[in-house]
């Protein structure tokens, strides 16, 4: 039963999280046990264990092999560790050693996968290790949510403890004053002023049905968690983007000419006007496309061909870093996101110094995941939520660019 294990390990290792799908296995699939899961997984000591891993786009075998967790004394994942890792009882003989070092103040830490297994041995039930199966959950919506993430690399991220509050904004632009030779240098301390901010809740349950767990279905269960964290991602991207569009103090209007790089350049120029540097800019599809077929980019052929533009891969334009937004991320009544009609908005310019994205995270991760006192029983009921607004410190360093 072990090689069927190792087989159905191997497959979820394929893509994805394979210790997520791994642990879905030893719990969940009626032609494994967990005691056979335990036994074919790998060991950080044999690096040829994680060659199954060679096929996997988002895993690399040497940073998996040496996965580890520390817990400090007092968490629940320390009292995990102590009983089933450290004092681990009924395990086999490659795994009766105790792999855990002592990082001073009683922390605890070891490589992950030393820990899986004697878990999986020690425990009578799921019930008395499900700390690692929700870091794992956790960790699998994040991947969803890492792969639709645009707002909280494009702005500037606020972490707040209240839900609502506000952000101390100082002076755009300070110059020291001229003096007489011996003359005293005035102490004028910077003004402050407040942006208030007011998040909100989004949540998304996940669709899995009894049908994915009683077969343990296990890929599917894992794109059904990816998809919480996509969604919940999403939301923050909307709200980023609603903000960014309505509330932008520039406007660069485009004539037939100047779309593409040239309405880029001349949104660059109504923010660099406004003193401030402008870095960062959105795109529509709409726009993205115009941008694509512009002539004035074909600088970034530099290999003679033509394969940089038409892979749409060139160097920063106008030195500013460019984001892909989709034609539903925004929502708002207030402006038109597209590119196709009059007073249509295809992109924005702006300074991300000056955009914030304001995320409240009670728990200490910006996505929270529901604490089910059994989650591997209660996947069905799976579900992630945000509290996030976003804003701005200086509208007027954004423009946007309008038909």
């Amino acid at each position: 039963m072990t090689l069927k294990a190792k087989r159905k390990l191997h497959q979820a290792g394929k893509s994805g999280n394979w210790r997520f799908k791994g642990l879905l296995l030893a719990a969940l699939d009626h032609d494994v046990t967990p005691e056979d899961v335990a036994n074919a997984w790998p060991s950080p000591g044999n690096p040829s264990d994680y060659r199954f891993l060679r096929q996997s786009d988002r895993r690399d075998p040497e940073q998996e092999a040496d996965r580890r967790v520390v817990a400090e004394q007092g968490e629940e994942r320390h009292r995990m560790l102590h009983d089933y890792v450290k004092n681990a009882g009924n395990t086999p003989k490659h795994l009766s050693s105790d792999p855990t070092t002592e990082l001073g103040d009683g922390s605890l830490g070891v490589r992950l996968d030393d820990a899986i297994p004697r878990m999986l041995f020690a425990a009578s039930t799921f019930e008395e290790v499900d700390t690692l199966f929700r870091e794992q959950l956790l960790e699998t919506v994040m991947a969803g949510a890492e792969r639709r993430k645009i707002a909280r690399d494009a702005a500037n991220v606020i972490n707040a403890e209240t839900r609502r509050g506000d952000v101390p904004v100082g002076q755009d632009e300070v110059y020291a004053t001229s003096l007489s030779e011996g003359g005293a240098i005035r102490d004028d301390r910077e003004d402050y002023d407040t942006i208030p901010f007011d998040t909100t809740k989004f949540g998304q349950g996940a669709r899995i049905t009894d049908e994915m767990v009683d077969h343990a279905m296990v890929d599917i269960v894992e794109r059904q968690i990816e998809y919480v964290g996509a969604a919940v991602e999403n939301a923050i991207n909307r709200v980023w983007l609603n903000n960014l569009i309505n509330n932008a103090g520039n406007s660069f209007v485009t004539s037939a000419g100047e779309r593409g790089v040239p309405g880029i350049n001349g949104a660059y120029g109504e923010v660099d006007d406004q003193d401030f540097i402008p870095d960062s800019f959105v795109t529509h599809p709409q726009y993205r496309t115009t941008l694509f077929d512009d002539s004035n980019i074909s600088f970034a052929n530099r290999a003679g061909t033509d394969d940089v533009i038409r892979e749409r891969v060139f160097d920063p334009l106008l030195s500013v870093t460019h984001y892909g937004a989709s034609s539903n991320t925004y929502n708002s009544s207030a402006n038109s996101w597209g590119f196709d009609s009059g007073g249509d908005t295809g992109a924005i310019v702006y300074d991300s110094n000056h955009v914030h994205v304001v995320m409240y995270n009670p728990d200490g991760n910006d996505i929270q995941i529901k604490d089910y006192d059994d989650p591997i029983r209660d996947l069905r009921g799976v579900n992630a939520r945000v509290h996030t607004d976003a804003i701005y410190s200086q509208e007027r360093a954004a423009a946007t660019v309008d038909r």
